[in-house]
């Protein structure tokens, strides 16, 4: 039996599936419907509402906003953020910001919201900051220009507290006073239940931390929330601690389990044909991340053209049209085009593309650098690469171009996503218990900036990809001055991604989609980023949380057509 699909992006996506058992040109034909789950949202709070999400990939960031609230929030929107506790700010000059703050705000415990408030957050902040941007490091004070004003003194240039304030949350005084601000070298969330956010959602039970959670968590709509119309769903839970394959089966065999899933590329089918669920699709601004380890790895991958030579054995396409099915698109340097700057940065440079040399041009530099690292000529390169087992999909095509050459590679599996973190972190300072020369893994964007794809390149952080070298911190400290607003922005964008590519400090990899199993009566679009925006999740007449005893209709568990999306 020969199976094909095809996905035509024409007005909307037409799957085909082609069949062939006696005869090569035997089609199945199959009904399609309209997603009627739109007619009966009421784009308002529904009482005894109930959906369940599972959430694999670093679920303190996809859940973070729903719990708590600074500034701004993630949005699919050109810069990448909009207001959410400030209504507007002013870039009084690169060292000079000013926010007007929302009035009438309450945390979820019923108490006000103001200038103290971020005064009193700031102070403990400072104390125990998270540290992937330097805003810890030049933040000289935050001043209360009025109950609903406030100004942040920087003592540098700074072109990155948009962004920060993405992550910069507010707490209540009494979880405060219990965990203080808690910082992490990941982005934050809360160390325990309870109404101590400013989010449309109140963390019932259950934590979610980068370093530690619990299997599920338990969401409550927060009655004291600014937005009247957020959230709609009364009750959400969060499922973290099943596989991926158990929670798609209960999402698209079964009602009331999971309603929100993300799925293989290779699940897209089974997804669209499943009675209970319908597929989401798009261009994310998620990529993935492949450095070398230029700590304690191999010490042969310290030289720049042997990591440009295995740069340019991989292919790109390859791997997009291969391992991912398509659901991609290539990246000059593992950065995703669809953020701020990117595509106005990429049209400033010339000769984008890699020089193609022959395969015995880039065997004869090999040997070359065999010979100066002691190797003999019948020996291969060993690479030892980190990854969890969930990236085994690429990880076999990108070890079938890289071994063409005089290379051999040997995948490290890692237990878990912390054992994988800790490993790639510690090789920063030798702390490392895993010894690896690559480590890959998904890097979803938790930023709305290229600094989610640049962070590893600030050799004074923890996060560091390689040792203190002059020339890439002038191009990061110039990037992190440099405001998103300002005319010199592009060319700072493209002067850093040229120079990253030049040292090839990390394998470039395509950007993937997103591919979401959704159930058919849950209305949600999903970010092209690492968010899960909960309070936009509504659910029709027909959800199994509102329909009551009556058996789902047997016509409405006709595939749905699904729409080609482009993510912002």
């Amino acid at each position: 039996m020969n199976f094909i699909r095809c996905l035509t992006k024409l007005s909307t996506v037409t799957l085909c599936v082609v069949i062939s058992i006696t005869s090569p040109t035997s089609e199945a034909k199959q009904q399609f419907r309209k997603d009627t789950s739109v007619d009966s949202i009421t784009n308002s709070f529904r009482a005894g509402s109930h959906a369940k999400v599972y959430l694999p990939n670093l679920p303190y960031i996809a859940s973070s906003h729903s719990i708590n609230a600074g500034l701004v929030r993630p949005a699919n929107n050109q810069q990448g953020w909009e207001y959410d506790m400030a209504v507007s700010h002013n870039i009084l000059s690169p060292r000079l910001y000013e926010f007007e703050l929302r009035k009438g705000v309450k945390f979820q415990d019923g108490t006000p919201f103001d200038a103290d408030s971020v005064l009193m957050n700031i102070d403990y902040f400072m104390k125990k900051p998270y540290t992937f941007t330097k805003l810890h490091k030049i933040l000289e004070k935050v001043e209360k220009v009025s109950q609903h004003k406030i100004r942040f003194h920087l003592s540098e240039d700074y072109g990155l507290l948009m962004y920060d304030a993405i992550w910069l949350h507010f707490y209540t005084e009494p979880y405060l006073k219990k965990f203080g601000w808690n910082g992490k070298p990941f982005c934050p969330n809360l160390a325990e239940a309870g109404p101590y956010g400013l989010g449309p959602y109140i963390l019932k039970e259950g934590y979610i931390e980068g370093d530690r959670r619990t299997d599920t968590a338990t969401l409550v709509a927060n009655p004291h929330y600014w937005d009247e119309n957020s959230p709609k769903v009364e009750k959400i839970t969060l499922f973290m601690g099943m596989s991926q394959e158990e929670a798609k089966q209960k999402t698209l065999q079964s009602e009331g389990e999971i309603d929100i899933t993300p799925v293989l590329f290779s699940d897209e089918v089974e997804t669209i044909f499943a009675p209970y669920s319908k597929l989401s699709r798009l261009q994310s601004t998620n990529t993935y991340i492949s450095r070398f380890n230029l700590f304690n790895g191999h010490p042969i991958f310290r030289e720049r053209e042997i990591r440009e030579v295995i740069n340019e054995i991989i292919d790109q396409e390859s791997l997009v049209s291969l391992s991912m099915n398509g659901e991609g698109v290539s990246t000059y340097v593992s950065v995703a085009e669809q953020l701020f700057g990117m595509k106005e940065a990429l049209d400033k440079i010339e000769g984008i593309n890699r020089p193609m040399r022959s395969k015995k041009e880039l065997q004869n530099l090999i040997s070359q650098y065999k010979k100066k690292h002691g190797f003999k000529e019948e020996q291969k390169i060993p690479i030892r690469l980190l990854a969890q087992q969930s990236m085994q999909y690429i990880l076999k095509d990108i070890k079938f171009f890289i071994e063409k050459y005089d290379f051999e590679v040997t995948f490290i599996i890692a237990k878990s996503e912390s054992e994988m973190f800790g490993n790639a972190i510690g090789a920063h300072n030798n702390t490392n218990s895993i010894q690896f020369d690559i480590v890959l893994w998904p890097n979803f964007d938790w930023f709305r900036s290229p600094w989610v794809s640049f962070f590893i390149f600030d050799t004074a952080s923890s996060w560091s990809t390689t040792p203190p070298e002059k020339d890439l911190e002038a191009h990061v400290s110039k990037f992190i001055s440099t405001p998103y607003s300002s005319t010199e922005y592009t060319t700072v964008l493209s002067n850093l991604l040229q120079y990253i590519r030049h040292m090839n400090y990390q394998l470039s990899l395509p950007s993937p989609y997103n591919t979401i199993a959704i159930n058919k009566e849950v209305v949600f679009k999903p970010r092209t980023s690492a968010i899960f925006p909960l309070w936009e999740i509504q659910v029709s007449d027909f959800h199994w949380s509102v329909r009551g005893d009556t058996p789902y209709p047997e016509v409405l568990k006709t595939p749905i057509e699904i729409t080609a999306t482009e993510g912002k």
